[in-house]
């Protein structure tokens, strides 16, 4: 992938668009929420069998969650939203905190994980006979094709990712979804994408931090 243009098209994204959804009603319309004087927020766990036809990567098999988040401003008042604001706790004898992980950092892993995929020789066609040539050019079929150790078969599609699904499209899918970045007086809502933890019975709780506010919102799972 190259970088500059993939880094380029994130920046040209941010001036054409915001990123994010439309809320919800409200705040109590989500899974868990809080209200405070100056604004209230919501969150929902999305399961990962909507995750899988909500984006162009399938999210769960690639090792992320994804949660739904609805912030929603008092008449009168704003708030400066940041992602990087938002921790997901696992809560156990020590609770385990992650971070939110970016759209480009996620489709970085994802590609790269893509193009390191085992490929195997491509197989011959059963009515296809093979005549080993003299002058260099090495084994060829009748039809000219190479199957010397050249010949590589194009794999299918692994499920968190493929090659025909390019960077810049993945990162664009998973931006436009996501939890705008910046300060509000209007509701707003997106996505966070945070990789799964590994404690699978364990209670999980979405908290959102920051100097003015500490919010925890547990999640349903």
């Amino acid at each position: 992938m190259k970088r500059p243009l993939f880094y380029l098209l994130l920046s040209t994204l941010a001036l054409v668009a915001a990123p994010g959804l439309r809320p919800r009603t409200d705040a109590n319309s989500y899974t868990t929420h809080v209200e405070q004087g100056d604004f209230s927020i919501g969150a929902a766990l999305i399961p990962p069998d909507r995750v899988k036809k909500m984006f162009k990567l399938d999210l769960s098999h690639a090792g992320y969650v994804v949660i739904e988040v609805g912030v929603f401003p008092a008449p009168g008042k704003d708030v400066d939203l940041s992602p990087g604001d938002f921790t997901l706790y696992v809560v156990g004898d020590k609770d385990l905190a992650l971070r939110s992980v970016s759209a480009d950092t996620i489709t970085e892993g994802v590609v790269n994980r893509s193009h390191q995929q085992p490929r195997l020789p491509s197989p011959l066609p059963a009515n296809t006979s093979v005549g080993v040539g003299h002058g260099g050019g090495g084994p060829r079929t009748e039809t000219d094709v190479a199957v010397g150790i050249g010949g590589r078969a194009p794999q299918p599609c692994p499920a968190y990712g493929c090659d025909h699904q390019t960077a810049d499209a993945i990162a664009q899918d998973l931006w436009e979804k996501s939890l705008p970045d910046g300060r509000t007086a209007h509701p707003v809502a997106g996505y966070l994408y945070f990789p799964r933890p590994a404690r699978k019975n364990a209670a999980w709780e979405l908290r959102y931090e920051n100097v003015d506010s500490k919010i925890r919102l547990p999640l349903a799972r």
